[in-house]
């Protein structure tokens, strides 16, 4: 959707959005709306509720009565707005500027309901292509365009967890990496061979990876906005593009959404695209130890020891526990490594943050609290809400194991605690927060700002969170 700025009415919109406060009171500017065929307000069939919608026309021109009602959920109105528009097929819109209210979270609802992954249907949506804002400044057009550009990010990460498994592959996500780094001059990537793989020892990657015929890839990508600077954060994303279960196989009813299970690395790619195209100031590397969690006669054991990379030994407590294993060694080869200032992971780690928080946060896992409070912040503002989860020394004893350093598992109490605390034996010093996306990064059905299953949770958060911004 491309974004401009017009103080005039009179030229031809496939329809115009008006907003409108509780009680049908208009929330723009009286100089910009002057037509006369309001109908819904006359009759009270419109009356500004939130998310509420009315067409309505003069002439041959359309008008589409949004209401914002208090005004507190800019984001999902203008989400709501799109999705008539986009039944309708209407390419190119018009939205009267709100007197108040932020521009940027307005084009954010446009954005994010202006989506489809329609690659396997013959019938095709037809998407918003243009958007003029009416009574809108430069710099309303530069908050436009720069919420244009991140979403570049959250539609990349959305069209990575829709697709085929079969497609979606260890390589397809290093070759996405690989083309980034040819398109943008900020950014580097780096991908391990299998033997690299070996040669760091990552013994826990490589249990996972050693029953699939796809070949393991370890990715690095780098985006350097801001050379000067000291800081660096390092995003490791969960790379596990199906997961079975391993010999721990899930059942029926759990096994049809494991292509998500890249989620993680698909918001870490979206975030190096979304911070490559806004070109924000910042130093972001993402990390993802790429592979299949499948069965064969290779497949790693419950009850089996494979060893880390940081030395430490693990015994495999269940086979579908694989995601924390890749995650391990990609935090070990990060502290190693990249020399990260703060690292977060993300993961659809655990179905016990689903439990807990459902579909509408994510877990966040962390004892240092100036990233909790920037990550709590970035959530609150984007709308990708985090909710604290404990960390407690007392949780850390149902990963005991009488043979190996720790168990990959602690059984069903508490379980992304224990998740958690496992990763943590990973990090070092290194001040870490560990978000468990599994709730969030796949929805049953799409609603509100989601117009599939895949959200793309984690772009626009860690977006905000890089940029500082409140």
């Amino acid at each position: 959707m491309k974004f401009s700025t017009s103080a005039d009415l009179t030229k031809k919109y496939d329809v115009v959005i008006v907003p409108f406060y509780e009680g049908a009171k208009l929330a723009c500017r009286a100089s910009l709306f002057s037509a006369k065929n309001l109908g819904p307000i006359t009759t009270k069939d419109f009356k500004g509720k939130e998310k509420e919608c009315a067409l309505v026309y003069e002439g041959k021109k359309r008008f589409l009565l949004l209401g914002l009602g208090k005004g507190q959920n800019i984001r999902r109105c203008y989400a709501e707005a799109v999705s008539h528009c986009t039944k309708k097929k209407l390419k190119n819109i018009a939205v009267l500027v709100p007197a108040k209210g932020s521009v940027y979270d307005l084009a954010d609802g446009l954005l994010l309901a202006n989506y489809a992954f329609d690659k396997y249907r013959k019938e095709k949506t037809t998407l918003v292509q243009s958007c003029t804002i009416i009574g809108g400044t430069k710099a309303h057009l530069k908050e436009c365009e720069h919420a244009a550009k991140v979403m570049e990010g959250v539609y990349l990460t959305r069209d990575l967890i829709n697709g085929n498994a079969d497609d979606i592959t260890p390589a397809r996500l290093a070759k996405e990496a690989t083309q980034m780094a040819a398109k943008y001059t900020s950014v580097k990537t780096k991908v391990l061979t299998e033997a690299q793989i070996k040669k760091e020892k990552m013994g826990l990657f490589l249990a996972v990876a050693k029953s699939s015929v796809a070949k393991p890839h370890f990715i690095i990508c780098e985006y350097r906005g801001d050379p000067k600077a000291k800081e660096h954060t390092v995003v490791v994303g969960k790379g596990v593009t199906y997961d079975t279960g391993g010999l721990n196989l899930k059942p029926t009813g759990y096994m049809e959404t494991m292509k998500a299970d890249m989620s993680g690395s698909a918001s870490a790619l979206g975030l190096i695209k979304a911070a490559a195209e806004a070109k924000i100031k910042a130093n972001v590397t993402v990390v993802i130890a790429a592979t299949e969690n499948s069965i064969d006669a290779e497949s790693y054991k419950p009850g089996d020891v494979f060893t880390g990379m940081n030395g430490m030994s693990v015994e495999i407590g269940n086979t579908d526990a694989e995601g924390r294993l890749t995650l391990a060694d990609a935090l070990s080869y990060s502290v190693k490594h990249l020399k990260p200032t703060r690292m977060i992971d993300m993961a659809t780690l655990t179905g016990a943050i689903v439990v807990a928080l459902g579909q509408e946060r994510s877990g966040l896992f962390t004892e240092n609290k100036a990233l909790e409070k920037a990550l709590v912040e970035a959530g609150e503002t984007t709308g990708e809400k985090v909710w604290p989860m404990p960390m407690d020394d007392e949780y850390r004893e149902l990963l005991k194991s009488d043979i190996a350093d720790i168990s990959n598992c602690g059984g069903r109490q508490a379980g992304s605690t224990t998740a958690a605390l496992f990763l943590k034996e990973f990090v070092s010093n290194v001040p870490w927060a560990h978000l468990d996306i599994a709730g969030t990064a796949y929805l049953d059905k799409g609603k509100f700002l989601d117009t599939t299953h895949a959200s793309g949770v984690g772009v626009r958060l860690l977006i905000r969170f890089l940029e500082g911004k409140k």
